[in-house]
C-alpha cells in the first residue's frame, strides 16, 4: 500500500502526475473513461494496472488522485470514499469549495483538497510530462476533520515531485484562483470571440494577440465546469472588471490623458514585479 498510487483521469494533469510518481518509484494504477489513454500509459510502463470500474477499487492505495473536470469530482469522491478508508484521497480541481464542503458534510476525513498551479493550453495524456510540477505552487486545503499526519504525508509526497506546497483555506483559494486564473480565461476567450466579427482579424492576429490569448486553447469542458463551480466569486470579479473598463472608457471619452497613462503605468509596475519575483 505504501508505494501504490491511484490516478483517476489521465489527462494532462493526471498523466503528468502518473509520470512523475512513476519516475519517483511509485506503482501507479489508473482509471479513465478513455481506455486508449490508460492502455498507452501501460505500454509506456507508466501505469502498472488498469482499473476498469471504480466499483472494483480495493483499499490498497496510499494516495488516490481525482483528476477529472470539477463538476465530476464529487461523484468520483463519493465512489472512492466508500472503498478507500486507509489511504489519502485528494483531487486537483481548480475550485475547492464544493468538494471540500461535500467532504465536510459527509465526514470524509481522509479527503484533502488539492490544486496544482501548473498546466499548459494542451489537453490529453499525450501532452503530459513528468516535470510539469517541478517548481510549481501546489495548493492543499486541509479541513478540521483531517488528521495532521495525513496532511503531512500529502505534503511530503508532493515535495518529492518538486512542488512548492502551500496550505490555504478553501474559500480563499477560490478567490485567489478566480482573480489570477479563472477571470483571465474568461477575458481571453472574450478577446478571441471578438474575432468572429470579421475574418480579417484572424488573418492578422499576430504574436502579441496569440500570447495574450494562448490559454483560450484549453479544454472548453474544463473551463465551463470551473465557471459554474466558482460562480459566486466570478460574478463579483466580472463586475469589478466591467467597472475598470467603464472607468477607462469614461477617461478616454473625456480625453483624460493622465488617468489613461496611470492605468497603463500601474499595470506595468505590477506586472514587472510579478515577473521579477518569479525569477
Amino acid at each position: 500500500m505504501r508505494n501504490k498510487i491511484l490516478v483517476v483521469g489521465l489527462g494532462l494533469i493526471g498523466g503528468s502526475l502518473a509520470k512523475a510518481f512513476h519516475k519517483c518509484g511509485f506503482e501507479v494504477h489508473a482509471h479513465d473513461i478513455n481506455q486508449n489513454s490508460v492502455e498507452k500509459a501501460i505500454e509506456e510502463g507508466i501505469v502498472k494496472e488498469k482499473i476498469e470500474d471504480l466499483e472494483d477499487v480495493e483499499d490498497e492505495y496510499a494516495f488516490s488522485f481525482i483528476c477529472v473536470p470539477v463538476l465530476e469530482s464529487i461523484g468520483i469522491l463519493e465512489k472512492l470514499s466508500s472503498k478507500i478508508k486507509k489511504g489519502i484521497i485528494t483531487d486537483v480541481g481548480s475550485t475547492k469549495a464544493q468538494i471540500c464542503e461535500f467532504a465536510l458534510k459527509n465526514r470524509i476525513s481522509n479527503f484533502i483538497g488539492g490544486h496544482p498551479m501548473a498546466g499548459t493550453e494542451k489537453i490529453g495524456y499525450e501532452y503530459s510530462f513528468d516535470t510539469l510540477f517541478k517548481g510549481a505552487y501546489y495548493f492543499i486545503t486541509p479541513l478540521d476533520i483531517n488528521e495532521k499526519t495525513n496532511v503531512q504525508k500529502l505534503k511530503d509526497l508532493l515535495n518529492i515531485i518538486g512542488c512548492r506546497v502551500e496550505e490555504i483555506d478553501y474559500s480563499l483559494h477560490d478567490t485567489i484562483t478566480g482573480v489570477i486564473s479563472h477571470l483571465p480565461h474568461i477575458v481571453s476567450a472574450a478577446l478571441v470571440n471578438m474575432l468572429n466579427e470579421n475574418s480579417i482579424f484572424c488573418k492578422f492576429a499576430g504574436g502579441g494577440f496569440k500570447d495574450i490569448t494562448r490559454i483560450s486553447s484549453s479544454s472548453p469542458k474544463m473551463w465551463a465546469d470551473i465557471s459554474f463551480s466558482n460562480k459566486k466569486v466570478l460574478l463579483e470579479l466580472i463586475d469589478k472588471y466591467i467597472d475598470l473598463l467603464i472607468n477607462f472608457k469614461s477617461n478616454l471619452e473625456s480625453d483624460n490623458y493622465n488617468d489613461i497613462y496611470s492605468y497603463f503605468e500601474r499595470a506595468k509596475s505590477i506586472r514587472d514585479k510579478i515577473v521579477s519575483d518569479s525569477k
